[in-house]
């Protein structure tokens, strides 16, 4: 990586969150930096603790820094100086007040500056104005170069001291020498820090070479390594804050102990919106209390998913000494996950959270750098929507060296896959915890006082197909008989007919008109919103459609809306501004396919409207859960289901909807109004059995 790859903005500013100008500039610029130059008016050694991960990166880039700076001088100092001709200040050392040499056995940022110094990756040149002892040579820039040639400069108010990067108010420019605008400003930067650097500004200041008496005094403190010091390891400010206290429910708690008991591998098969993502996380903190160092891998279906798990964790302030998200969205996801194994490995680090994807875990490269550092590292692997991990290729994420394992889904089985779901089940330790939809509907929780997923009423709303659909139906239902009777069937071809035939149900034109009906009597009672269509890619278009014709706000959530562009205010990707809006208020309609199946936290959402579903129990449970969460104001949530019918002379019409039945009859059994729902299919021929 190199400096052009980061986003480096033209201003930076001190806001409200304390680390934003060390974290969005100083470390990341400094871990692609070989060379730095800087003039500060006034140095302390806390620069380097605040800034140790960038420090690092340049230590380990085979980096330099060259530093000026101006003392704080008495009038003893100031005249000593000035009546000097051989330019050396041995005889002034009291002009480093702010540096005690007493105080250096204990403090470990003044170790790593003597360990800069005696290892070559730090000079200190010192300023003197020529007017008076009270004169401060007081201009701040900074340049960096990197491996490839690119440099930087920024210029402003910010001192190279803790305090400056902090604390203080400060404010400043960056300029990129690439940039067509900055150049210019870029090389008067360089052209100022060399002219004093070689102190050619000698009708303002004089420039002294540190003194080998005074360096030596440093030198004789450093650490045996750099990485001895706690100041690579991470920051002081850092080190002394404390996670927060996880509160967790009974079902949550029960879940941890069973995990516990279990070797530390379990199943959680909890409904979606009980709290599988903060079970599993107080399962990391039980770990971070009991390990001195260990690794988190968090592997979810989409980038998305992983963006939600990083907001979690941080909104309940998990602290972690390196937290990254590793997949296509992170140009240099390898790199940064290598550099977490190697500062583990070192010491540098005693514990990390890697965010990943199903897909990324279980490519080669993420593999391979994981086992060839793999030094007896303790590793926890949670995999989020965890019957995704079964197919022939993604299971390969499942890595032995992986102690510690939790599984997490509402629905683990795979369809037609008794092998992919048996080795879920073995590798996450053969047992499981089990929360269900039901469970959460008749557990109170204690906060509340009401159920821990909203009351949900359930409407199948019957869809004919028609003599055209039926004709087709038919004719594919014929040619899979055919197939099947021969003594060689051809199973590729078999599918092939079984997947058109599902997509005549699931496309049935008679669907449209349906759900606009839905809509307009949704709208009638009161201005639609909190809804969510599931439709598929056929149907998308047309139902954006008419709800633009019926003025209603409405936005797709599909694999096109782009998970890396970022747009908003909050610099979300274009998939998380939209469904931002949604949870505002201000998109009363999602038009989703696949993507909002899985995981996507959207408590506002109350009504569904399935207009496609598959025969996978998984996906329609799945999509139940989107819009079952409990959240203010929100009393009870609203499903509508459309059941494909038709009447025919044979035995069709049966066939097709005793394959829908089942569907309802899974949802239908937690749903507030389920007689209601057994009549009406009743009615329809066909009788459903459960609750």
């Amino acid at each position: 990586m190199s400096l052009r790859e980061l986003d480096i903005k033209n201003c930076y500013e001190t806001t409200g969150d304390k680390m934003q100008l060390l974290e969005k500039f100083y470390i990341p610029v400094l871990q692609e930096t070989v060379i730095y130059y800087r003039i500060a008016g006034f140095f302390s050694s806390s620069s380097l603790l605040v800034a140790s991960q960038g420090i690092e990166g340049l230590i380990k880039n085979g980096g330099k820094m060259c530093l000026l700076i101006s003392p704080e001088l008495s009038e003893q100092d100031y005249l000593i100086i000035k009546n000097s001709q051989e330019k050396k200040l041995d005889e002034s050392l009291s002009i480093f007040s702010q540096m005690d040499i007493n105080d250096f056995p204990k403090s470990d940022n003044l170790q790593a500056l003597a360990w800069l110094l005696a290892a070559g990756r730090l000079e200190i040149k010192i300023v003197v104005p020529k007017n008076s002892a009270d004169s401060l040579f007081h201009q701040k820039i900074g340049i960096c170069y990197d491996k490839e040639g690119n440099m930087i400069s920024f210029s402003g108010s910010i001192n190279e001291s803790a305090r400056a990067w902090l604390y203080n108010i400060e404010e400043f420019k960056a300029f990129k020498s690439w940039a067509p605008g900055q150049s210019e400003y870029f090389y008067n930067d360089l052209k100022k820090f060399n002219s004093y650097w070689n102190n050619e500004r000698t009708d303002v200041a004089d420039v002294y070479d540190l003194p080998e008496s005074f360096k030596k005094k440093i030198i004789d403190v450093k650490p045996r390594d750099i990485n001895e010091l706690s100041i690579m390891k991470k920051y002081r400010e850092k080190a002394l804050q404390k996670d927060t206290l996880l509160s967790l429910f009974a079902h949550q708690r029960r879940a941890i102990e069973i995990w516990k008991s279990n070797n530390y591998r379990l199943l959680m098969e909890m409904a979606t919106g009980t709290g599988k993502t903060r079970t599993a996380i107080g399962c990391f903190l039980h770990l971070k209390e009991s390990l001195n160092k260990f690794l988190v891998i968090v592997a979810t279906p989409y980038d998305t998913l992983s963006r939600q798990w990083e907001k979690d964790v941080n909104d309940l302030n998990i602290k972690f000494d390196r937290s990254v998200i590793v997949d296509s969205t992170n140009s240099k996801s390898y790199v940064d996950l290598e550099k977490i194994l190697l500062d583990l490995n070192i010491d540098l680090i005693d514990n990390a959270i890697i965010y990943t994807t199903h897909r990324t875990a279980s490519g080669d490269k993420f593999i391979n750098i994981v086992k060839s550092h793999n030094r007896n590292l303790k590793i926890l692997f949670i995999c989020d929507e965890v019957h995704g991990i079964g197919a022939d290729k993604q299971r390969e994420a499942l890595l032995d060296i992986y102690q510690y394992r939790i599984g997490l889904s509402a629905t683990p089985e795979r369809l037609y896959d008794e092998e992919g779901t048996n080795l879920i089940r073995s590798y996450f330790g053969d047992k499981s915890f089990e929360f269900t939809i039901k469970d959460a509907l008749n557990t109170i929780n204690p906060i509340t006082g009401k159920p821990f997923l909203n009351p949900f009423y359930y409407y199948p709303c019957f869809v004919d197909l028609t003599e055209e659909e039926l004709g087709k139906y038919k004719d594919y239902s014929r040619r899979i008989v055919i197939e099947q009777s021969k003594e060689n069937p051809d199973r590729d071809m078999i599918e092939s007919y079984l997947m058109e035939r599902a997509k005549i149900v699931k496309n049935a034109c008679n669907k449209l008109s349906v759900v606009k009906t839905i809509i307009d009597s949704m709208n009638i009672k009161e201005k639609i919103k909190d809804t969510i269509i599931f439709s598929t890619n056929k149907q998308l278009e047309e139902v954006m459609l008419f709800l633009s014709e019926m003025n209603i706000t409405r936005s797709k959530v599909t694999e096109n809306e782009s998970t890396t562009k970022r747009m908003g205010i909050n610099d979300y990707t274009e998939r998380e501004e939209i469904i931002d809006q949604f949870r505002k208020g201000n998109i009363q309609v999602l038009i989703g396919i696949k993507c909002l199946d899985e995981g996507i936290d959207i408590k506002n959402a109350r009504v569904a409207i399935l207009m496609a579903s598959s025969t996978n129990p998984r996906e329609y449970v799945q999509r139940v859960g989107r819009v079952i969460r409990t959240d203010k104001d929100k009393d009870f949530s609203v499903i509508y289901d459309l059941i494909v019918r038709t009447y025919s002379e044979d035995n069709v019409k049966n066939r097709i909807l005793e394959k829908e039945a089942k569907r309802a009859m899974l949802i239908a059994s937690n749903a507030v109004n389920y007689e209601q729902v057994k009549e009406a299919f009743e009615r329809n021929g066909v009788i459903l059995d459960g609750n």
